[in-house]
């Protein structure tokens, strides 16, 4: 369980036990904590994980581990960070496909390209879907503000499920009636954008 590996991981640091053994232990506990979206312990495991992996080649799942690194880079809207981290990327990090998938999720997000990143969101390989799941509500009220304001006079209720990464129009409609949109009528097909903008605070 969680708390056994938090227990595990506390000992193997008085222990300053720094081997495969405690690689594993970090990253099954980071591997828990992002299912439970608890980012403060993934953030934990995920600063021990880095000097692990320094002192460890050949060891664990480093590239794995570093997609997810960045990726908590923009959970914590640390652009500066994430631009130095991707900046030194080596040729054969960059190659990984869990790396590419990190950097281009940041790249999408970075240049405000709501399109491509919830794209990306839908094929999230491995556990970076969990990682992306603390921060893609946030990415929804920000895209929700942009797609108002550029789609005027209406918006269907299809387009902004295909445009946010919505299963389908019922679990959109669920966000949007808990925003209190207004629709065009009760059928609520449409969105008026210009009565929503008036009315939402996002």
């Amino acid at each position: 369980s969680s708390g056994i590996n938090a227990e595990y991981g506390q000992d193997l640091i008085i222990q300053n036990i720094n081997n495969a053994f405690a690689v594993k232990v970090y990253e099954c506990h980071a591997r828990i904590a992002m299912e439970k979206l608890d980012t403060t312990e993934y953030n934990q495991c995920q600063t021990r994980l880095i000097d692990l992996y320094a002192s460890n080649d050949s060891v664990g799942n480093p590239l794995e581990f570093l997609c997810y690194r960045i990726l908590y880079y923009i959970y914590i809207s640390n652009n500066s960070d994430a631009m130095k981290l991707v900046a030194q990327l080596t040729p054969a990090q960059k190659s990984n496909s869990d790396v590419k998938f990190a950097v281009n999720v940041f790249n999408a997000w970075s240049s405000g390209n709501y399109y491509q990143f919830f794209k990306l969101y839908l094929i999230a390989p491995k556990m970076s879907g969990y990682l992306m799941d603390s921060y893609v509500q946030r990415e929804r009220n920000n895209t929700m503000k942009i797609l108002i304001k550029s789609y005027k006079p209406t918006i269907s209720v299809q387009r902004i499920s295909e445009l946010l990464a919505y299963p389908d129009t019922q679990t959109a409609l669920v966000y949007l009636d808990d925003l209190k949109v207004v629709y065009t009528n009760a059928d609520k097909v449409k969105l008026d954008c210009k009565q929503t903008l008036a009315t939402i605070d996002l």
